[in-house]
């Protein structure tokens, strides 16, 4: 406006981040009318840096401003300039730092759990804590949530779901993550996906607890409704066990026949189950919550190709954690 013939010159401005307010002065400069901003990728430059055009580019990206400027593959930029300028990107630098798109606070990871949860094919980018959308710059979502003693359940079992497609539910989510922070507590390290999954086949012995060899003797149908009568073999604490049961359907028979066999009270209180996978690697994912002799309310997690199998599985799961256990050994992190 007080320029004679300003559409005769290119107005640029070279701030500098002396005052942390590099990013802030350039901005508001194009709000102004600049032209042109000055700057370095990652600010670098003299004292404390040039301004930050990654920064900037990448502002008003967030904002539905095309910059002008391809970071399709930040990371290749990253690693180009830290060769150039023998210097370090930092970890936590906005938009390509290596934490910059990782949250471990559990109210965080529960609202990227959530939205990522609510989120659909060909929705406008609208993440908590997450400005732009990691994919856009090249990068994954594998290291949007890690888990660390800051986390909560959401982290744990969106890791869980992400990684190897398990849907917890919310009380098993509870539960779990009181076992994965008794780990966090005692080792004070980050605990991977890989790490979370064996913990999680440790305490629910997904690979150790043998699939009841069951078969249906009877089946019946009546006025007072559907019946079954179910025979196993199972074991139980390294005992093998031969149950026979009856009621409406395989569960409820053959936890009364569990019942008898053992001489616990056995009730079902909560069932949820899924299939992971598709084709040949589909299998049937069971969580059942048990309430056993009225002092123990735990869950028991099941998983074979057969459905009825994985139930089966998920409540010998659940009886081996109620049994009192000595020692167990101490957990280690995957390899």
């Amino acid at each position: 406006r007080h320029l004679a013939r300003r559409d005769a010159i290119v107005l640029s401005v070279h701030p500098h981040n002396d005052r942390g307010t590099g990013t802030a002065a350039g901005e508001f400069a194009l709000m102004a009318g600049a032209d042109r901003i000055e700057g370095c990728l990652f600010g670098n430059g003299e004292r404390t840096g040039n301004v930050d055009l990654v920064n900037i580019a990448l502002n008003m990206y967030t904002q539905g401003v095309s910059p002008g400027l391809d970071f399709s593959d930040i990371d290749e930029i990253r690693s180009t300039v830290e060769y150039c300028n023998q210097l370090p990107v930092h970890p936590r630098h906005p938009y390509v730092g290596d934490l910059v798109y990782t949250s471990f606070s559990g109210s965080h990871q529960d609202a990227i759990k959530k939205a990522f949860s609510a989120r659909k094919d060909g929705d406008i980018w609208d993440m908590p804590y997450l400005p732009i959308d990691p994919k856009d710059l090249g990068r994954s979502y594998e290291a949007v949530i890690r888990v660390n003693s800051q986390s909560g359940k959401g982290g744990i079992s969106y890791l869980l779901e992400s990684e190897y497609g398990l849907e917890l539910p919310r009380r098993l989510q509870i539960e779990f993550s009181q076992a994965v922070q008794r780990v966090m507590d005692a080792q004070g390290k980050e605990l991977t996906a890989k790490d979370i999954w064996a913990l999680f086949e440790r305490e629910y012995g997904i690979a150790t607890v043998p699939a009841p060899q069951h078969q249906v003797l009877e089946e019946t149908s009546g006025a007072a409704g559907k019946s079954v009568r179910l025979a196993a073999d199972v074991t139980i604490g390294g005992r093998s066990i031969k149950v026979e049961g009856e009621g409406t359907g395989p569960i409820e028979a053959f936890t009364n026949g569990l019942s008898e066999a053992t001489g616990l009270s056995i009730r079902v209180l909560d069932y949820h189950e899924h299939a992971t996978g598709s084709g040949a690697n589909a299998q049937a994912v069971a969580y059942l919550e048990l309430r056993i002799n009225d002092e123990q309310t735990l869950f028991g997690v099941g998983m074979d190709v057969n459905i009825v199998s994985a139930s089966l599985k998920a409540i010998v799961s659940g009886i081996q954690r109620a049994q009192p256990v000595a020692a167990k050994p101490a957990f280690a992190p995957a390899k």
